[in-house]
């Protein structure tokens, strides 16, 4: 009787504690090609390494909110078939971990074995997190789709839309036989079903490009204000189109099945997040493009209805917040840095007369008018832009993508909330590099006018563009030496290092930098260009490609470091190596990620797993030899609850039940010793 006392009161403090647990959010930043330089990049263009951002006990020093992510490493990238990864099986592994490991082009979908690969995205939202995706790309392209969708081909993106919005398999066949389709009926063959992993899942926020996957070929879908006004450019209503070949309207099923539909940054700033509350259901979806969101500087320049990527994740983490008591699972990627990057942005220019342009390597013109993809297109007649640059482009996409880890950032102060915070990248893009600052003066008399050094110190009697002592007039005496570039026209800051100002737009906090035509602005170059890389000097394809450069990964968390912590201290990890913290973190369980711990020696299976506390769980495990078999339920955080088995055991196969009734929703641990020999895994009860 008094064991029966205690076992009730340990299920009821049980419940007690995972009543009282507070809510628990991931975010999962994925800078897309984004390698170390352009970091480095964006961080000097505001100032680092002058007065106040020099040491690192300058309270300025890190310039980036990257920067003050506590915890860092580097992680290897390939794909389970190529030294060199693209982005579909590059996010798939911070999607599902070891089994993400997939083949390139594909997104969580194993091709080897023909099967979808779960993703903690998907198991989060099944034990009740709210979960969400945010992009700069088409939110079918390959990252974000990695997390809410599974096929053998990332350029499936009508079915990748179509798979977003369904959580049944009935839903993803209306899709198919809608009274607007010209494929129907559904085809099983042709279209596939609804993988297994997404049945069940409903993606609560989806917000960045990729209208032409949702709308019917040329369907115009105007851009409206929060009023629902249509909003003009240059006198013009601004719309988006469509081009689903199979005339169905995925908006508009969408919006029958909960979504709220935004398609501007005004429409979005301004929801009333209040209605996403309780048991309304209602999720939120936004495009803002046919294809990719505006890059930074262009969105600046002629789309400010776009929302920034900033934005667009304050919004998400609003609405997730008010979507799920329990917490939520976010992924926000940077999708564009990869694109500047394959278009060697700042890298190239075009040469020749319109008939036969060719790319020729040239780090040190204005960008082409046209936009940031203008590369691809343009002739040796195109015109530039007159005081923007390739490296302007790369430095503001990169601080679109630091901005929004910033707003992740915020909830690291809130001790209401546990928070945990990862960013990376899928992979590196172009061998991007920073080679050089500006030097209107053309010091080093190379017609670049590109330069990587301080001038040498000099005396007064020499000339004060002189990058040195002239051997004839010097004197060994420091008598009137002057440091090197202090005394040129353009003083500040003082000595070699870019000269930036900055400035806000559209009255956000958020810092922007830019340089005069003659300022010493940062030069960007890509060692994979259309010369070294093999792919030819004309216009057009992709100049840079990926490259297999190890990748750099910043975390943080507000439970002391606990999580984030177990990146460092470890060596160089591999990218499936942040998935299995983040499940823990989250306590739920993913099928598709091995966890192997050296330490445990003895195996056994549980199932089912996950369990309703209605169900009884079968705990099956095989013994070489007769011997003593002792195993105990624990709580996740290593409360005993009761002894499970504790008894002599014959050798052979041993399958016993585990009566779950009266255990309350959560992680549990059960733990199986025999002899010295130990295992232990989760359980999940639902």
């Amino acid at each position: 009787m008094k064991r029966l006392i205690t076992l009730i009161s340990l299920c009821m403090l049980t419940i007690v504690v995972l009543q009282a647990q507070k809510p628990r959010q991931v975010i999962m930043y994925i800078g897309d090609g984004f390698g170390v330089a352009p970091k480095t990049a964006a961080r000097m263009a505001l100032g680092q390494g002058t007065d106040g951002k020099r040491f690192s006990t300058d309270p300025n020093f890190q310039i980036l909110a990257l920067d003050k992510l506590k915890y860092n490493t580097m992680v290897t990238t390939h794909s389970k078939n190529s030294w060199i990864t693209d982005s579909g099986p590059g996010a798939t592994v911070y999607a599902a971990g070891q089994k993400g490991k997939v083949d390139n082009e594909s997104i969580a979908f194993d091709v080897q074995s023909g099967t979808a690969v779960q993703t903690v995205l998907e198991a989060a939202k099944k034990a009740g997190y709210a979960v969400g995706l945010v992009t700069t790309t088409r939110v079918t392209h390959a990252t974000p789709a990695s997390f809410a969708s599974h096929t053998w081909f990332r350029d499936l993106e009508d079915y990748i839309a179509a798979q977003f919005i369904s959580s049944t398999q009935a839903q993803y066949e209306a899709i198919y036989n809608d009274a607007a389709s010209k494929i129907k009926p559904y085809d099983a063959t042709r279209d596939w079903k609804l993988p297994d992993p997404k049945v069940g899942v409903e993606v609560d926020v989806i917000l960045g490009g990729g209208s032409r996957h949702f709308f019917p070929n040329a369907f115009p879908d105007t851009i409206v204000d929060k009023a629902g006004k249509a909003i003009l450019n240059a006198g013009k209503v601004v719309t988006q189109g469509g081009r689903r070949t199979d005339g169905v309207n995925l908006v508009t099923l969408a919006k029958g099945r909960g979504y709220t539909y935004v398609n501007s940054r005004d429409a979005l700033l301004n929801l009333d997040v209040t209605q996403f509350t309780g048991a309304s259901g209602k999720k939120l979806l936004g495009l803002f493009h046919p294809s990719h969101v505006n890059y930074e500087q262009d969105r600046q320049l002629s789309a400010p209805w776009e929302p920034s990527l900033s934005e667009m994740t304050e919004l998400a983490i609003k609405v997730l917040q008010a979507k799920s008591p329990k917490g939520f699972f976010l992924i926000v990627e940077g999708g564009r840095i990869d694109h500047l990057e394959h278009a060697n942005v700042g890298g190239i220019t075009v040469v020749g007369d319109a008939a036969a342009a060719v790319y020729t390597v040239d780090s040190d013109r204005p960008a082409y008018l046209g936009g940031g993809d203008a590369n691809y297109t343009a002739t040796a007649a195109t015109a530039r832009q007159d005081s923007i640059y390739g490296s302007d482009y790369l430095i503001k996409e990169v601080l679109a993508f630091n901005y929004a880890v910033e707003q992740g950032r915020k909830l690291l102060t809130d001790n209401t909330t546990e928070t945990l915070i990862f960013s990376s990248s899928d992979h590196e893009c172009g061998g991007t590099a920073i080679v050089a600052l500006h030097d209107e003066s053309d010091l080093q008399a190379n017609a670049t006018k590109a330069r990587t050094y301080a001038a040498g110190p000099r005396q007064n009697n020499l000339n004060a563009s002189s990058s040195g002592p002239a051997t004839a007039s010097a004197v060994a005496s420091p008598i009137n030496v002057k440091r090197g570039d202090v005394d040129f026209a353009t003083n500040s800051p003082a000595g070699w290092f870019p000269n930036y100002s900055t400035y806000t737009f559209q009255g956000r906090p958020e810092l922007w930098p830019q340089v005069s035509k003659t300022g010493r602005r940062i030069v960007v170059s890509y060692g994979s260009n259309p010369i070294t890389n093999g792919n030819g000097v004309k216009p057009g394809g992709t100049p840079g490609n990926h490259t297999p450069q190890d990748v750099w990964v910043g975390g943080d968390d507000n439970v002391s470091g606990t999580f984030a912590s177990r990146i460092t201290g470890r060596g160089l990890l591999d990218n499936t190596d942040l998935t299995p913290i983040m499940i823990d973190f989250l306590k739920v369980t993913l099928t598709s990620v091995q966890e192997v711990d050296p330490a445990v020696e003895f195996q056994f299976k549980l199932s089912p797993n996950p369990v309703s506390n209605d169900q009884s769980v079968k705990v099956s495990f095989k013994l070489e030899e007769s011997g003593r078999v002792q195993s105990d339920l624990f709580t996740f955080d290593g409360r005993h609850i009761k002894s499970l088995i504790n008894s002599d055991q014959g050798q052979g196969e041993i399958t016993q039940d585990i009566n779950t009734a009266g255990l309350a929703a959560g992680v549990y641990i059960v733990t199986i010793k025999v002899g010295n020999k130990v295992g232990a895994q989760k359980l999940i009860v639902q």
